[in-house]
């Protein structure tokens, strides 16, 4: 499961295929049926922001995954939109010279254009068989978060900047005009005849149905009882009878809620069971039902009656309001006391020196709770707000940006402010001294009583120590939530693990701008980087000289790998979501040899071993004759090196 925010989701038109994507840096395939993960797919990454994934969209067939966001703009200085094949997971293709991130994808109905929306510069649209851009409008004041087309080719798009606009299908502007309900139009959906346009907003709860001409008002559905947030998220039903929409408004139970109206909005309403936390995007389905994404992260496919079908959510401490339940450290921040669950219930204390994790500790008076008062220091605005001030005077954050955790130092004289992207650090006179991207939301900080260390509690459900001299990180733990396993690793890449804790991490290597990254597992590169004496040092030592010198000694990690890896396989035929004519095919695999050799292949049809190979033809290929059972069939191949020793 995703182990950040996701972002957005799609599902091509057959309902094969379900594709989110998150600021975990990760495109994930699901069987909408059931919520089986089918394939993890990751683009090229880099550090802090570099390969977070704001926007997807599937292809009408299924067979290509289009995705971006911050992606490409660290060695390009300019964004790219990553193309991706379903069937197999590798880059087909890569879109270049994109200005600004990209918030929003979406394929046309016929599937023969992809248009993009953009943090800042407006619109571009492609043609899909070359994808030559066809169409640009840079004349938008604020960034852009979606783009929906109709049966016909039309397209809206909203903007911050307080206006919609809709294009016609050879993308001339037809209209540019406000929707009433707010000045923040943040999603836009046709109905599935065109004929109508369902607007949600981030500035208010209101949803403004307008007309697929001209974006002339037509009416608004009820939304009293929504009294806090938004349900800027809208989406109506496949046959156009309900309007449904979810957002940030929660109940005042737990629960954010779907809002779901008949005839079309203007009938009554009823509240759908949603998730603890922000919908993100819904989607309908066929059946009548819908699948949606959270923020938490959550998916979660709904029946027509509003039952819960399946649910996905990750194995990870929820760090959400954990002030409130108490993260401590110690003195010298080696040990910290942290909760599993929201509001930190469920406490359990990780001590680095001692290399253990304690669940349910008792009370130690030496662990200090975050420090959010200190003469001479009013700090107000600083939780779940984005305004934080100091003393009457705003600290200045990105747009969007919300604060979300506070920590005084003991001396008074600093602070550290955790919002949903960075981590900051200010003197007492309010003046910034560094800011660190972060891989998830800021929930909880504190700081050491030495004074040498920030610690942060992320929605990633990762525990990360930061150098406050600098602001460089030092170290990452993630508990995981079975309050047992747990592993901990440095930023060069030595680790430290309980029992069990080796299976939850691995490392990206990224293969160049044109290619997926590859995932590689602990096993590959335990004997060189399992180095629990350099984990335990790294909150103490000085300088990374150590750290460095011991790298160097181990060599490039790339040629480290090519000693010990696996073939590369993948499916050629038959293709993932296909329907075939016949039980009886042929199973047929590319075997790429990655400097290990090729051993034995084997291959496991829903769950049952079917055969095992040794080896394949001159060019890679093998070949193999195939029973299908009738009904969806799940296909798993494994090879191994020339020693079979090590698997992929």
């Amino acid at each position: 499961m995703h182990m950040a925010k996701i972002t957005n989701i799609a599902l091509d038109r057959a309902e094969r295929l379900l594709a989110s994507v998150s600021g975990d840096k990760t495109l994930r395939l699901w069987d909408p049926a059931d919520g089986r993960l089918l394939r993890t797919i990751r683009p090229p990454a880099g550090a802090g922001d570099e390969g977070k994934l704001y926007a997807v969209a599937l292809s009408p067939n299924g067979s290509t995954v289009a995705t971006a966001g911050w992606t490409g703009y660290e060695w390009d200085r300019e964004v790219s939109i990553y193309l991706f094949d379903t069937a197999n997971g590798e880059l087909r293709r890569r879109i270049t010279g994109l200005p600004n991130v990209i918030y929003h994808l979406a394929y046309s109905p016929d599937g023969r254009y992809l248009a993009a929306a953009l943090g800042a510069g407006g619109i571009r649209v492609y043609e899909t068989e070359d994808f030559a851009q066809v169409a640009a409008d840079e004349d938008y004041g604020n960034r852009s978060n979606w783009a929906d087309f109709a049966p016909d080719g039309r397209l809206v798009t909203t903007c911050l900047d307080g206006d919609l606009r809709l294009y016609g299908p050879d993308f001339e502007l037809l209209q540019r005009r406000p929707a009433p309900g707010g000045k923040q139009p943040f999603s836009a959906h046709f109905s599935p005849d065109g004929r109508r346009v369902a607007v949600g907003f981030d500035d208010t709860t209101a949803v403004d149905i307008l007309s697929g001409d001209d974006l002339g008002y037509l009416y608004s559905p009820n939304t009293s009882g929504v009294t806090n947030g938004n349900i800027g998220r809208v989406a109506w039903s496949v046959d156009g009878k309900y309007l449904y929409a979810g957002g940030r408004y929660d109940d005042g139970t737990g629960n954010n809620p779907i809002r779901r109206w008949s005839e079309a909005g203007r009938g009554d309403y009823l509240d759908l069971p949603g998730a603890d936390n922000t919908i993100m995007q819904i989607l309908s389905l066929a059946d009548g039902g819908l699948v949606f994404g959270a923020a938490a992260p959550a998916l979660m496919r709904l029946d027509r009656t509003g039952k819960r079908v399946w649910l996905k959510t990750p194995a990870q401490a929820d760090f959400r309001q954990v002030f409130e339940g108490g993260f401590l450290i110690s003195q010298d921040g080696s040990q910290v006391r942290f909760g599993y669950q929201y509001g930190g219930k469920r406490p359990a204390l990780f001590s680095l020196s001692e290399r253990r994790l304690e669940p349910d500790p008792p009370k130690d008076p030496a662990l200090q709770p975050p420090r959010i008062e200190a003469e001479g220091l009013s700090i107000k605005g600083w939780k779940n707000t984005p305004d934080p001030s100091l003393n009457g005077q705003p600290l200045k954050l990105e747009g969007y940006e919300t604060s979300r955790s506070l920590a005084i130092g003991s001396d008074g004289r600093y602070f550290l402010l955790g919002t949903e992207w960075l981590l900051r650090y200010y003197d007492h006179s309010g003046e910034q001294l560094w800011q660190v991207p972060v891989p998830g939301v800021v929930w909880g900080v504190n700081i050491s009583g030495d004074g040498r260390l920030g610690v942060a509690a992320l929605g990633d459900g990762t525990i990360r120590w930061y150098r406050l001299a600098d602001g460089e990180e030092l170290l990452a733990l993630f508990p995981h939530a079975d309050g047992k396993r747990w592993v901990a690793w440095t930023p060069e890449g030595f680790f430290d693990h309980s029992p069990g804790g080796e299976a939850l991490l691995g490392y990206q290597l990224n293969r160049g701008r044109d290619r997926a990254a590859e995932f590689v597992g602990l096993e590959r590169l335990y004997e060189h980087f399992y180095r629990p004496d350099l984990v335990a040092r790294k909150l103490t030592e000085s300088d990374r000289t150590r750290f460095l010198a011991e790298l160097a000694a181990i060599g490039d990690v790339r040629k480290l790998l090519a000693r010990k890896q696996a073939p590369e396989v993948r499916i050629l035929a038959p293709a993932a979501g296909v329907l075939l004519p016949a039980a009886e095919t042929r199973l047929r695999l590319k075997l790429s040899d990655r400097g290990g050799g090729i051993g034995q292949t084997r291959v496991r049809l829903n769950g049952v071993a079917v055969a095992l190979e040794t080896g394949a033809g001159a060019d890679g290929i093998l070949e193999l004759p195939l029973r299908l059972a009738p009904g969806k069939n799940r296909l798993e191949v494994s090879t191994f090196d020339a020693d079979n020793r090590v698997e992929s």
